[in-house]
């Protein structure tokens, strides 16, 4: 009969793990209320009269509800055009005998290779061309473009982990190639598509450099706002934790709501039969 072990040899260090990865966030969430006197006392204040200023400053004063508005509209409008587009194109490189298919699929990972910065100019006179500037779409082509990279590479491998005797037979019940991919491939890789789309919306929603550019006035994201807030008379650290913790919501609480699709996506094709 095997031994039990006794839980607390693995929850204390996983407890005393989670405190320490979790003291940073905490401590932005005190900060958030705050008072300016109470951030700036040495030694560091841990009792103090919480306020809801900060949050009121940057929501009503400022208008950062826009901002956070720009950045839903960006990350969920870019990772659906990437995980579309994307998983598509990651099938196709799977399955069917793509022409060049190996030089392609080196060329598209290959432009990750190089720094965002290199792309930013030639993306600013495209977009400039088009008339894509200080538009929400044109953030939002952007980030898709770089974030198919990452969809691409991400879904082959799980499509490679899906067993063609499965898509086969259904070939052989007469099933065309688009109701295979639909009703086969796609629903045997969901884990797979659900985590690829967690992490293109977290680089979506965290991007900066594109969004700076690309953008201007009411159309910003929070993360390009969240630096006007160190002025040349100082930092307002109180209103930049609080815009630091309402941008962070959204992704946690979408990423806690699927969590369970998350763990099954990373484990996806881990043990093979």
């Amino acid at each position: 009969m095997a031994r039990r072990r006794n839980p607390v040899l693995w929850a204390a260090p996983l407890g005393g793990l989670l405190a320490i990865a979790l003291l940073p966030y905490a401590w932005l969430v005190m900060a958030s209320f705050k008072a300016r006197a109470d951030l700036l006392t040495q030694p560091p204040r841990w009792v103090f009269q919480p306020s809801w200023e900060n949050y009121r400053q940057i929501l009503v004063e400022k208008g950062f509800d826009t901002y956070l508005v720009n950045s839903l509209v960006v990350g969920l409008g870019s990772t659906v055009i990437a995980v579309t587009v994307g998983t598509l194109a990651a099938y196709a490189f799977s399955r069917f005998k793509v022409p060049a298919g190996n030089h392609i699929f080196f060329y598209v990972l290959a432009m990750r290779l190089g720094p965002p910065v290199a792309y930013a100019l030639p993306m600013y006179l495209v977009f400039f061309k088009l008339g894509l500037l200080n538009l929400q779409a044109g953030v939002i082509l952007a980030h898709a473009t770089f974030n198919l990279v990452l969809v691409i590479w991400m879904m082959k491998s799980f499509f490679d982990e899906v067993p063609r005797e499965v898509e086969e037979a259904a070939y052989l019940d007469g099933c065309g190639h688009l109701r295979v991919f639909l009703n086969v491939a796609l629903p045997l890789s969901y884990p797979g598509l659900v985590t690829v789309a967690i992490f293109v919306l977290i680089f979506s929603w965290n991007e900066l450099l594109f969004a700076l550019i690309l953008s201007a006035g009411q159309m910003r994201t929070m993360t390009v706002m969240i630096p006007s807030l160190v002025l040349h008379t100082g930092t307002l650290w109180g209103e930049v934790a609080a815009a630091s913790v309402v941008q962070s919501i959204p992704v946690l609480v979408f990423t806690f709501v699927i969590q369970k699709h998350l763990v099954r996506g990373l484990t996806f094709g881990a043990v093979k039969g």
